[in-house]
This record gives C-alpha cells, structure tokens and sequence, in this order.
C-alpha cells in the first residue's frame, strides 16, 4: 500500500448547484442566488447582494479516541467577479467553532474572469463533540452580472492511515 491520499466521499449535497440545488442548500431571502452554467465547470451559485446560502452537513460520528489525527477539510473553485466586498464561505460547528474564510480581498492566481481552486484547507476545532458542519456561502455586496459564483464544494474527512502489525493464518503468524 503506497502512502498516496485516498479521495473520501464528499460530504456536501449538490455542491455543483443542479437544478436540484434548493433540495440541500437554503438562501436567506436576502440578494441573488442563482444557478448558471459554465463551459468549463458546468452549473455554478452566482450570489450577490449580500446573499447567503447554507447547507448544514452531518459529520461522521467519531469517539474522543477514533478523532485523534482526523482531519476534516474543504475546498472549493470559485471566482469573485468585479471583486465586490463580503464574498465569503463561514464554516461553523456544533461546538460554535467558527472558521471565515475571506474571498473578496483574495488576489487570485489567475485573471479576474477565470475560475480559481481553492485547495483544501483544513478545519480546525473539529471536535468528537461535533455531530453537524454548517457551511454559509455569502455573496458579494455588489449587483447586476456582478458577484461570488462558486462550485465544487467538498468537504471531506481524512482518516488516519492504517498500520499493519501482523497476519496471522491458521498457526503461522507474518509481520511486516
């Protein structure tokens, strides 16, 4: 077995917005939070006006022992267009641990009009204690064609890897 990264299952629904979004994502009422289409990505979330979309994610269920060198992390593709201010995605736990992340002063790696992967990012304060991840997307403060579009959402979970100490078959015990 190589010390390679295996990919976990994503833990976020609809994290591409299909047209099916609304089922596992809420908007607050508040601004635009509409679904495009993109040649490269597909569907994407277009917010602005200070909209907010939230999707609250189960966690795995993890005893204090089991949580020891768990990682829970995120990562995104996303495009601030206009650089409108309060683009954002606010990572909140059971436990009130609350982890903002800032996209509108983000100077991206590549020009304005394309999209920019955020890469994973680790959660930090994710405890046993934790039953629920609330992740809010926030839209920028500006309008018209304006805003945060965003896609690709994953949140997924790291496991620490698996030692072997022995096979044993019927009396013959081999260790590596």
């Amino acid at each position: 077995m190589t010390d390679e990264e295996i990919k976990g299952r994503n833990l976020v629904q609809r994290g591409r917005f299909p047209s099916d979004w609304k089922t596992f994502w809420t908007h607050d009422g508040v601004g635009n939070a509409v679904v495009s289409t993109d040649p490269l990505y597909d569907y994407y979330l277009m917010m602005n006006r200070l909209a907010k979309v939230t999707q609250v994610i189960e966690t795995p269920v993890f005893t204090p022992a089991q949580m020891t060198g768990v990682v829970f992390r995120i990562a995104f593709v996303y495009e601030n267009y206009h650089d409108g201010g309060n683009s954002k995605v606010v990572l909140t736990t059971t436990s009130g641990k609350v982890t903002p992340i800032d996209l509108s002063g983000k100077i991206p790696e590549q020009p304005q009009a394309d999209w920019n992967p955020f890469p994973y990012l680790t959660i930090e304060g994710m405890t046993s204690a934790d039953k629920d991840l609330t992740v809010d997307l926030h839209g920028s403060d500006l309008a018209g064609s304006s805003g945060l579009r965003i896609t690709d959402i994953d949140v997924d979970v790291r496991l620490v890897p698996l030692v072997l100490e022995k096979i044993q078959l019927d009396d013959r015990v081999y260790e590596p």
